[in-house]
C-alpha cells in the first residue's frame, strides 16, 4: 500500500509524464521512492500515463515503455528514475485516449482476424481484437503469440516492432498484467501504424518456399551448439546475401541443432559486432537487442511460426565479420581489485580496456553476480536522453543473455558500450545524493 505522501507524488508524476516534463517527472518519482512507494508502483504510474497519452496514429515507437520494462527487471531506484525521466521526455497527446473497444469471440478465430487486420493496416480492426484476447490463461498466451507473430512479419525500423512488442509484453507481465490492455495498446498501434518493411519476411518465405519445410519438426528438441555449430553460426552471420543467411540457418536446424541454442549463438555474434564497431555504435547495439528479443519469442511461443524469430535474428545480425583487438590488461590478484580496475576504466571512458577487463575477470572464474551489479550500476549512471536509453536496455538484456549462455562477449559488449557512450551523470549524482547510501 502506498503512503499518502507517495500517492501525492504519483499523481504529480502522472501529470508530468502526460505533459512531457521529464525534470518534474524525475523529481516526483524520486519523492515517491523516498516515501517508500514500491518501485513497481512508480513504474506502473508512468507506464499507464504514457500509454494513455500515446498518439496511436503517429507511427512513432513508444520507446519509453521499453525502458520502463528494463527498469522493472533491474528493480533498483536509479534505473526506475532514468526510465521514468526518459518516458516523460517523449511527446504526448494532450488528450488521453478513450477506453479501447474490446472484441470477444472464439480465440483461434480472433487470432487469425488480428493477423489479417495488422497486415491490412487496419487499426480499427486489429486493436479491439487483440485487446479482447488479453484476458487470462490460454487466451492471454495466444495473444502474445499473435502479437509476436505479426511483429515478426514486419521489420520496419530495423526490427523495432518486434523489440517494442516483446518489451511491452514483459512490462505488462512485470506489472502483474494489471492494466495490461492499457500498457499493451501502444505496441499494437505502433505495429499497425509504424513504418513498415516486409522485405526480410518475404525473403524468409521465398527461401522456405523453395522446398517443403517442416517447421514443427525443426522447432522441437535439438541439441546445443558445439564448436562446429558455433563456427557455422559465425559463418551465417557473415553471409554475403540474405538468402544465403536464411538457407544456412535452416541447414543448422536440419543438422539437429536446437533453435534456442542457435539463437544464443546469434546473440554472441551480435555482441562481437558491438565489440568490433567503432566507438558508441547504435546500430550494432540495436542488433544485439533484437537478437535478445528474438530469443525471448523462441522461448515464449510454442507455435511453429516462432522459428521466424530465429531467421529474422540471423538477418538482423548479418554483417561482415570484423577483427577484434583488445588491449592487454594487468591481471589483479583478486576479484575486488579487478572490479576496481573495471570501474576506473568505465569512469575514464576507456571502452576496449573495460571490455578486456571483463574478459580477464570472467576467465579467472570470479563471482559473476557482483560483476553484473557493477555493470548495471554504471549502465544507469548516464542519462537515457544522452544515449537513447541503450545502456539501460543493454544492462537488462545482457544480464539475461549472460546468465543463459555464459558467453563472455555479451558482458564485454555491455562494458564497451557503457564506456563509449556520451557522458551525462548530472541526474545520477543528484539522485544518489538524495537517496543516500
Amino acid at each position: 500500500m502506498t503512503a499518502a505522501g507517495g500517492a501525492s507524488s504519483l499523481a504529480t508524476l502522472a501529470k508530468a509524464v502526460a505533459t512531457s516534463q521529464p525534470e518534474n517527472a524525475g523529481h516526483a518519482a524520486l519523492e515517491a521512492l523516498k516515501a517508500k512507494t514500491p518501485p513497481l508502483e512508480v513504474l506502473r504510474s508512468a507506464a499507464v500515463t504514457a500509454a494513455t497519452h500515446y498518439d496511436g496514429r503517429s507511427g512513432v515507437a513508444p520507446r519509453g515503455l521499453a525502458l520502463l520494462a528494463s527498469a522493472a527487471h533491474l528493480s533498483r531506484p536509479i534505473p526506475v528514475l532514468q526510465a521514468v525521466t526518459y518516458a516523460a521526455s517523449e511527446p504526448r497527446s494532450a488528450v488521453p485516449s478513450r477506453p479501447p473497444a474490446v472484441v470477444a469471440g472464439e480465440i483461434t478465430h480472433l487470432g487469425r482476424s488480428f493477423l489479417f487486420g495488422v497486415r491490412a493496416g487496419d487499426l480499427a480492426e486489429a486493436e479491439p481484437i487483440f485487446l479482447g484476447m488479453v484476458h487470462e490463461g490460454s487466451e492471454r498466451k495466444m495473444a502474445g503469440d499473435m502479437l509476436f507473430r505479426a511483429a515478426l512479419e514486419d521489420m520496419g525500423e530495423g526490427g523495432r516492432k518486434v523489440f517494442i512488442a516483446v518489451r511491452s509484453w514483459q512490462l505488462a507481465k512485470a506489472l502483474g498484467f494489471k492494466d495490461a490492455r492499457t500498457v499493451l495498446r501502444p505496441a499494437v498501434q505502433y505495429l499497425v501504424k509504424g513504418v513498415s518493411d516486409r522485405t526480410a519476411y518475404e525473403t524468409i518465405m521465398k527461401v522456405l518456399g523453395k522446398e517443403w519445410v517442416d517447421l514443427e519438426s525443426l522447432g522441437s528438441g535439438g541439441r546445443p551448439l558445439d564448436a562446429a555449430g558455433h563456427g557455422k553460426v559465425a559463418a551465417l552471420a557473415a553471409a554475403e546475401s540474405a538468402e544465403a543467411c536464411v538457407a544456412s540457418t535452416l541447414a543448422l536446424l536440419r543438422e539437429g541443432y536446437a533453435a534456442a541454442s542457435v539463437a544464443e549463438g546469434l546473440v554472441t555474434e551480435a555482441a562481437r559486432r558491438v565489440l568490433a564497431a567503432s566507438g558508441f555504435d547504435l546500430e550494432t547495439a540495436r542488433s544485439l537487442l533484437f537478437a535478445h528479443a528474438a530469443r525471448f519469442v523462441l522461448t515464449f511461443s510454442r507455435t511453429n511460426e516462432r522459428l521466424y524469430a530465429l531467421f529474422q535474428a540471423a538477418l538482423r545480425v548479418r554483417s561482415a565479420a570484423m577483427d577484434l583487438a583488445l588491449p592487454t590488461v594487468p591481471e589483479p590478484p583478486g576479484a575486488v581489485e579487478a572490479l576496481h580496475h573495471l570501474e576506473a576504466a568505465l569512469d575514464a571512458r576507456k571502452p576496449m580496456e573495460a571490455a578486456a577487463l571483463v574478459r580477464a575477470y570472467l576467465a579467472r572464474g570470479w563471482p559473476t553476480e557482483r560483476l553484473l551489479e557493477v555493470l548495471a550500476d554504471y549502465a544507469c549512471r548516464d542519462a537515457c536522453a544522452a544515449n537513447q536509453g541503450i545502456n539501460l536496455l543493454l544492462a537488462d538484456a545482457c544480464a539475461v543473455e549472460f546468465r543463459t549462455s555464459k558467453a563472455p562477449e555479451v558482458l564485454m559488449a555491455l562494458a564497451k558500450t557503457i564506456a563509449a557512450s556520451p557522458k551525462d551523470t548530472r541526474l545520477y549524482e543528484a539522485w544518489s545524493a538524495a537517496l543516500g547510501p
